[in-house]
């Protein structure tokens, strides 16, 4: 109590009998799992020689991965695991805080520093909870801090709403008396004293309300005032019950961090209480920042939100203190929440900091300059608390949810069958169950193919939890393609969802384990497991398998082949995250903050269907249906009858919706119409018509990508008054560049994602940076993608405001209507292996399939069969459906050739567009 410490530094006193080093501290860290702790750790790994992390754990390879996730936020962090931060595994709520007795000896002989920052902060937890880990665990931290042979200092952070319902000044000495607001409060005040009565060196720190960091805005969970926030975001919050002067305690975890450290390593500090809390003088008032919300809500989510009403109410805070001290434990939700947390939005308190100020006097951060990025980045979570867990942990909790529920729909021709969240999560624990018990584990390769099912997703969402790398293969790959895949990826289990395929592979030999899950299986090879064979072995007893890292590899998605070889882009776990939240900060705020469908037709082996909207749901804070559709040819059947909230497609489904608006009557007429209030009023009726018949008049944005679309159809769609909006990828990034709403500049491919860069190399070739570049290709060196950069091999450029501008392939391949890549020269080149046949032109940029232009020398008496064995030999999209002989020869002169005899394609194309047109009438 004396203020200093107990020994000079590099000497012993008292019972410490050994010397200690006194230029860095080995330090024991409790709650650095947690939003405040992580901060801590990373500042104390700076400066300090090592930082042992208490962490709830079986042994220290779990502690390191329950570190991983905890630390994802920030690679700074994770790169100092195992180096500088090194996990303990342990819990300060069990005798001996649960540590090995290695683990305990070590530290005993080695800890200088105890920062005790673990903490149930729950207000939703049991009183036996919150005693158990804040009153009971922090008297086990003192207990065994007594033992410590070097320790120099104990921190305990502690809360400034220790003080209860105390108001006017509280000063940092006072005692903690009470009546308190909560248990929390009260069980943190109990804790604090057991602190101060021990024998300890001690310093308590009191941070604040603390919220997100000032220059990410990063936060674990979004509570306390953050719920206050989103409410206003959402305009369910038009009466606020406080006063507009009422001045707000809230604290960035960076300025707490900073002040904790340092306070923790200062002479002075010994035996003192800071509070770590918002000046008077620099605290928003509840008005101002109401007026700021709504001003950056219109500006950056373009949504006016009316001006709240503030209105005095003290009875409802005494009906909030009635609620907290009355309750054990209570559900979330609106009425709970807001009664929870009313007490501490009356501003009855002011908290001294003739400590902090005197020995700590850091800046304290002007609220005006961060607010912006705290909304920015609670908006791009959707306010969903951090967990650092993957996609698929993520998927399972959603589904379970009864707030926010995410059902799932197979789609037939005859009906529509729902599978619940709980039904469906019941599947996939039965299916993770018996895959552990055939034998495959994480980062084991396991392939499959199947339509668009709950069959399908629950599969592979199976694998996914399990940490297994899915290995996903179009359902209209040839057999021979089907071998090379799954050869090249290494998969020993084939699981097959489609009769098709299954019908395909009866000629073939496959070296990995077949297992058929379609529901009809009466067409199975013999050498196929059932599907009911592989789900006996599954058990009843709960999952117990080790978890992915964030950083281990989640799935394999290979290339179409038709530009070579089929190469394995190859995505993380991390990846498959980022990519499913920044789809839904891609839509509009109102959009994503309610009600949602989405109608899953593209095959779930592509990266648009199979990574950007497969995991994007469980990224929402709102109710999601999700129907899948099990027979993509009845598209236009399903989609009236499910009406989705937001539609992605290719560009051939809006050829096609505009062909039959263009060919009706009503189309007709609006088309021939002078441009005039007529031709506007009838265009509105058209619009609404066009919209319902197709079946996308609820969706929010309309989206087009996968392949190029004619910049004439958008053009066309928007003197319709509908917004198609362009959007560009590839399959080593799923998602580059989109137009957003309220910004679709056509002709242009959009603007880039968050996080992502976009630049182009002297040849105009377009280069991207970004969390959504694959890791590399499986098992194969290229310069397309290193260190997290690919070269897309688009031809493109940067306009100034921002937008993209696509200018062809430095590659020779086509893209045609429905997104496939084909391969020029493989297709020409087997066209001209016919006898007979000299040249050969391949047509489909941009078209719904492929046709050719050929050229013959002598006699081919069986051209159509041999173009029939060609195409045998080929995918489905890239077999030739049309040809047309040419009689005129190709010649230098006309410029259809260079000099060394080699085609111009372009010159080619303009001078047979007759013979063209004609194969696509």
């Amino acid at each position: 109590r004396s203020g200093k410490i107990p020994f000079p530094p590099g000497k012993a006193s008292g019972p410490f009998k050994r010397k200690v080093k006194c230029m860095h501290h080995h330090v024991l860290l409790t709650g650095g799992t947690g939003f405040l702790g992580s901060a801590l750790a990373l500042r104390l790994a700076g400066t300090e020689e090592k930082v042992y992390v208490l962490v709830r754990a079986s042994d220290r390879e779990e502690g390191i991965r329950r570190l991983k996730r905890a630390f994802a936020h920030d690679p700074r962090l994770t790169s100092l695991i195992g180096r500088k931060i090194l996990p303990v595994p342990g819990d300060f709520t069990k005798k001996g805080l649960g540590l090995a007795r290695e683990d305990a000896a070590l530290l005993k002989e080695t800890v200088t520093l105890v920062i005790h920052a673990g903490a149930e902060i729950g207000f939703d937890k049991s009183r036996k909870d919150l005693k158990e880990t804040n009153y009971e665990g922090t008297g086990r931290m003192v207990s065994f801090a007594g033992k410590l042979r070097r320790l120099r200092r104990f921190v305990y952070v502690s809360t400034a709403y220790a003080s209860g319902q105390k108001k006017g000044t509280v000063m940092e000495e006072d005692p903690l008396t009470g009546p308190w607001s909560s248990y929390y409060e009260r069980t943190k005040a109990e804790a604090e004293g057991l602190v101060r009565r021990s024998s300890l060196p001690f310093t308590v720190c009191r941070p604040g309300m603390i919220v997100g960091d000032t220059k990410t805005g990063y936060v674990k969970s979004f509570n306390t005032i953050y719920y206050v926030l989103k409410l206003l975001l959402l305009g369910q919050l038009p009466l606020l019950p406080i006063s507009a002067d009422t001045r707000l305690n809230i604290v960035p975890v960076d300025y707490a961090a900073d002040c904790i450290c340092r306070i923790a390593l200062m002479e002075g500090s010994l035996g003192k209480t800071f509070h770590l809390t918002c000046p008077p003088e620099a605290a928003p008032s509840a008005g101002e920042l109401e007026a700021w919300v709504r001003a950056w809500a219109e500006k950056n989510l373009s949504v006016p939100l009316p001006a709240a009403l503030f209105v005095p109410l003290p009875l409802l805070k005494k009906a909030g203190l009635a609620h907290n001290q009355k309750r054990d434990t209570a559900k979330k939700n609106y009425l709970n929440n807001l009664l929870t947390l009313l007490p501490y939005f009356f501003g009855e308190q002011v908290f001294d900091r003739t400590n902090t100020d005197s020995l700590c006097p850091l800046p304290f951060p002007d609220w005006h300059d961060y607010i912006d990025t705290l909304l920015a980045f609670a908006c791009r979570k959707n306010f969903m608390r951090q967990t650092g867990q993957t996609v698929f942990e993520q998927a399972m909790v959603r589904r379970e949810s009864s707030r926010y529920p995410v059902s799932c729909y197979d789609v037939t021709e005859k009906e529509i069958r729902k599978v619940t969240g709980k039904e469906a999560n019941r599947q996939i624990r039965r299916i993770a169950s018996a895959l552990l018990a055939w034998g495959i584990r994480k980062g084991d390769r396991v392939a499959l193919t199947g339509i668009n099912s709950v069959a399908y997703m629950t599969l592979d969402q199976a694998l996914g939890l399990i940490g297994a790398v899915t290995v996903p293969i179009y359902y209209t790959a040839p057999a021979g393609e089907v071998s090379l895949l799954l050869e090249k990826s290494g998969a020993a289990w084939f699981f097959v969802g489609d009769k098709r395929m299954m019908d395909r592979l009866r000629d073939s030999r496959i070296a990995a384990r077949l297992v058929s899950f379609s529901a009809g299986e009466e067409n199975r090879l013999p050498e196929a497991m059932p599907w009911e064979t592989f789900l006996e072995k599954a058990s009843e007893a709960p999952l117990s398998f080790t978890p992915p890292d964030p950083e281990d590899l989640a799935t394999i998605r290979y290339t179409s082949g038709t530009t070579g070889e089929p190469k394995g882009v190859m995505f993380s776990f991390a990846q498959l995250s980022w990519m499913g939240e920044v789809m839904t900060c891609l839509l509009p705020w109102k959009e994503r903050s309610r009600s949602m469908s989405y109608l899953s037709f593209l095959p779930l082996s592509h990266v648009v269907e199979g990574i950007l909207a497969s995991y994007a749901p469980y990224c929402l804070l709102a109710k999601v249906d999700y129907y899948y559709l099990n027979d993509f040819a009845s598209l236009t059947a399903a989609l009236p009858r499910v009406r989705p909230s937001v539609f992605f497609s290719v560009p051939r489904f809006y050829e096609k919706v505009w062909d039959q608006a263009a060919a009706n009557p009503l189309g007709k007429r609006w088309l021939s119409m002078p441009e005039g209030p007529a031709r506007k009023a009838l265009g509105a009726v058209l619009k609404g018509a066009v919209l319902k018949r197709a079946g996308i008049d609820r969706c929010s944005q309309l989206i087009v990508g996968s392949a190029p679309v004619s910049e004439a159809l958008l053009l066309r769609f928007r003197e319709l008054g509908i917004e198609i909006h362009n959007a560009y990828g590839q399959t080593e990034a799923p998602l580059i560049t989109i137009n957003r709403l309220g910004d679709n500049v056509i002709p242009t491919i959009g603007t880039p994602l968050p996080d992502t860069e976009v630049w182009t190399e002297e040849d105009g070739e377009l280069i991207v940076r970004g969390p959504q570049v694959a890791l590399g290709y499986y098992g194969l060196e290229t310069d397309t993608i290193h260190g997290g950069v690919l070269r897309t091999g688009d031809l493109g450029r940067i306009l100034e405001n921002g937008h993209i501008t696509l200018h062809g392939r430095k590659k020779d391949f086509i893209i045609t209507s429905y997104g496939k890549n084909i391969s020029i020269p493989k297709i020409e080149q087997a066209l001209k292996d016919i006898p007979g046949v000299s040249e050969a032109v391949l047509i489909g940029e941009n078209r719904p399939f492929c046709t050719a232009l050929l050229w013959l020398e002598g006699e081919c008496p069986d051209l159509p069969g041999q173009i029939e064995q060609v195409n045998a030999s080929l995918s489905h999209p890239e077999q030739i459906r049309r040809y047309r002989v040419i009689e005129k020869p190709l010649s230098i002169g006309a410029g259809e050739l260079t000099p060394n005899l080699k085609v111009r394609r372009g010159i080619v194309e303009e001078h047979f567009a007759k013979e063209i047109g004609e194969m696509y009438a």
